[in-house]
């Protein structure tokens, strides 16, 4: 009989980096570029893959504002198959966004999306993702999306 889960779950280390087009939903900035740097725990649960991570990342905006986005982060992604792998992820984090005119904002970040990663090796991944991510600044939540593509080594 073959079991639906294992009972011990095998794990791998991965160290992902991100490469993002940034741009604000209502906010006075203008489009950006940044990325993240993602370590986590691969747990391979048969058709399932859970990957608890932390991170930090480092956005700028462009614009008159001159925004830039700072965060450290943790949370996990979830994906479906192995060698073809959609999935979703979320992370909350500490955040600090600065800009011209000795602006300075730290709060709490979130941030959700969703992602399709490809294997081409056992040890390597490469992929796309789509996210939208808020700032909780004390005026009003600072928001924007982020497209970008990504690579993970698994180690």
């Amino acid at each position: 009989m073959v079991a639906l889960f294992p009972s011990r779950a095998a794990a791998a280390t991965k160290l992902a980096l991100d490469l993002d087009y940034v741009n604000g939903i209502d906010e006075p900035v203008d489009a950006g570029t940044g990325g993240a740097l993602r370590l986590g725990q691969e747990l391979d649960l048969i058709l399932l893959s859970l990957t608890p991570e932390i991170g930090a990342s480092y956005h700028m905006f462009g614009g008159s504002t001159d925004r830039s986005h700072t965060s450290g982060f943790i949370g996990a992604r979830l994906s479906l198959g192995k060698v073809l792998e959609p999935g979703v992820f979320a992370h909350v984090g500490i955040g600090h966004l600065s800009g011209a005119a000795d602006y300075s904002e730290t709060a709490a970040a979130l941030d959700a999306g969703v992602s399709l990663d490809l294997t081409l090796l056992p040890i390597i991944d490469i992929g796309l993702h789509a996210a939208y991510d808020t700032l909780l600044i004390s005026e009003e939540p600072f928001d924007w999306y982020r497209l970008g593509a990504h690579v993970a080594i698994e180690f």
